[in-house]
């Protein structure tokens, strides 16, 4: 589980509202400030009650925001995610001063979230040091036609320094546009913007009690964030009457954790103990001829029909997104390296050629440049965009 970014609530004034002498407990379903209800009573006594709670969480589909312990949404029906349940005390305000950051005021009562002690166990301070690189280059063939560069990248990384420990959370994002004229670029960068914002305004602002992030919690968040993405680059096409897309490829690290999705042909490789494996599957026409073996690596490289897509951003396809490890998160060891890229590397590169890269280069960003140069060395084709993770 991972250390908590706080979250500051400025205090609610009470109405001169008195102190109860009793301290009853709420029942479940109740809703605070219009945003957390109350899925159960956890302990209550005469000084303080004990709440597990459900925060207020949006539709990926329609985007109306529903009660967190809500199972379909109330306007379209569609299946929520996971609830993202928190504890709350609840006790006298008297008894509280000065107001902590993590708490909030309301009818003379305190409320102040809490880390759940049933999920906080052997939390520690992450083991691992992550530094990255990130790329992106038109690639030879559409930097001599002054063609635009419809790939998007994005590479983020935030530690948090306190008393208990480093908690370390980084987004690493690569979207490859498809359209015509600009519309690919348009769908690539809406598509990590969108991600991006859904991603981190859940696992940053509303995180006062980050024991709630397991694993099957995150892959909700991943494949809701993916999904608002799709809807809104679909509804941006039919808006303006062009075609586009983008595939995606992502990687998500909180403290020791990865976790990677993808989307289209865009990739994600690990390399450890000098093994270069790719840990996403390509959503494509010759991944499929691969897979069942009637082409090999090599001749899927340069068959006519490399470039068929079958899911892709943009379309009903991208909300079928995939995600690895499927049911839980790749634990980073020290030494690994982790290489985002996008079809414009992988189809110029071979798997050797990239494995000798981010063995020898001195740092992440040498790497990047290394294998951009190399792509553009073998012909550049297509656009070029590289992120690449070294974990010490």
């Amino acid at each position: 589980m991972f250390e908590p970014w706080q979250l500051h609530f400025a205090p609610v004034e009470a109405s001169g509202a008195s102190t109860p002498e009793m301290l009853n407990p709420l029942v479940p379903g109740v809703t605070l400030l219009d945003r957390y209800t109350i899925v159960e009573v956890i302990s209550s006594n005469d000084v303080v009650n004990l709440y597990r709670v459900a925060e207020m969480q949006r539709c990926p589909n329609c985007g109306v925001e529903n009660e967190g312990n809500l199972t379909h949404c109330g306007f379209c029906g569609f299946d929520l995610p996971a609830p993202r349940l928190l504890v709350l005390s609840e006790r006298s305000t008297a008894n509280q001063t000065p107001l902590l950051p993590t708490s909030f005021m309301l009818d003379g009562l305190t409320y102040t979230f809490m880390r759940d002690p049933e999920q906080t166990m052997g939390t520690a301070t992450p083991t691992i040091k992550l530094s990255y690189g990130s790329l992106t280059d038109p690639g030879l063939v559409h930097g001599i036609k002054g063609d635009l560069n419809q790939d998007s990248v994005l590479a983020f990384q935030l530690t948090a320094q306190h008393s208990t420990a480093a908690p370390l959370l980084g987004l690493f994002i690569i979207a490859d546009g498809v359209g015509g004229a600009a519309a690919g670029e348009v769908a690539s960068r809406m598509a990590i913007q969108i991600v991006a914002h859904e991603l981190l305004s859940q696992l940053l602002a509303p995180a006062p009690d980050d024991a709630a992030l397991t694993d099957a919690t995150i892959h909700e968040r991943i494949r809701a964030a993916v999904a608002i993405a799709n809807r809104q680059v679909i509804e941006y096409g039919q808006h303006h009457h062009v075609t586009l897309g983008a595939t995606i490829t992502l990687a998500l690290v909180l403290d020791e954790h990865a976790y990677f999705a993808n989307v289209g042909d865009s990739r994600s490789y690990l390399l450890r103990d000098k093994t270069l494996t790719q840990l996403t599957r390509d959503h494509s026409y010759v991944a499929q001829l691969v897979t069942r073996g009637e082409i090999t690596v090599d001749e899927a490289r340069v068959h006519p029909q490399r470039n068929l897509i079958l899911k892709s951003l943009g379309d009903l396809s991208g909300y079928d997104i995939d995600l690895f490890p499927s049911d839980a998160s790749l634990q980073l060891q020290s030494g690994d390296k982790i290489l985002l890229c996008s079809d414009g590397l992988w189809e110029m590169v071979n798997d050797a050629e990239i494995q000798h890269i981010l063995e020898n280069a001195t740092d992440a960003q040498q790497a990047s440049a290394q294998l951009v140069s190399f792509a553009n060395a073998a012909g550049g084709a297509d656009n070029i965009s590289v992120i690449v993770l070294n974990v010490d």
